[in-house]
């Protein structure tokens, strides 16, 4: 079972590396933006794909996900946590690598995906990371939405084939 998430951890201690770390807070109106190492670590992102992972099959929505990272040094390695608690939720991801937000929009439509996941801190200075989600085409999350991430749905068993453990 995957740690709950803490809103902080000391740097450079066996908790920050070994323990997700997400600040509630970072959680807005129609995304979600944090001071990377500082109010969200690795695996907090990882924790956040688990999240919209397990949200993801609650709508109801195929389980397919594009994913693109912005140019910033460390967005590569966010996305692939993030892709780590997709997959692990049971998500197929596509991963378009680096790309400007509407590309990671286009992507749905050219590649027929429902979902995506866009890291990208946008106008915000280095240090920041974000993540612009969405699960109903050519829609992004919501006021509603986001507020259920902060308090995902229980994280399932899921399958190979992508259905909860529970599934009848």
């Amino acid at each position: 079972m995957f740690p709950k998430p803490k809103p902080s951890l000391k740097p450079n201690t066996y908790a920050y590396e070994s323990e997700p770390m997400v600040k509630a807070t970072g959680f807005r109106e129609y995304d979600a933006r944090w001071l990377f190492g500082s109010e969200i670590n690795l695996m907090g992102i990882e924790a956040l794909g688990l999240g919209l992972g397990a949200l993801i099959h609650e709508l109801g929505v195929e389980p397919r996900v594009v994913t693109g990272h912005d140019f910033r040094s460390y967005s590569a390695s966010i996305k692939m946590a993030l892709t780590n608690g997709l997959v692990a939720a049971g998500c197929k991801v596509y991963d378009i690598g680096l790309a400007l937000t509407p590309m990671a929009y286009f992507a749905q439509f050219d590649l027929n995906v429902p979902c995506v996941a866009m890291v990208t801190a946008s106008h915000n200075d280095n240090g920041w990371t974000g993540v612009k989600m969405g699960a109903s085409r050519p829609l992004t999350f919501g006021p509603d939405e986001m507020t259920r991430l902060i308090f995902p749905p229980a994280i399932l068993p899921i399958s190979p084939t992508g259905q909860s453990s529970n599934a009848g």
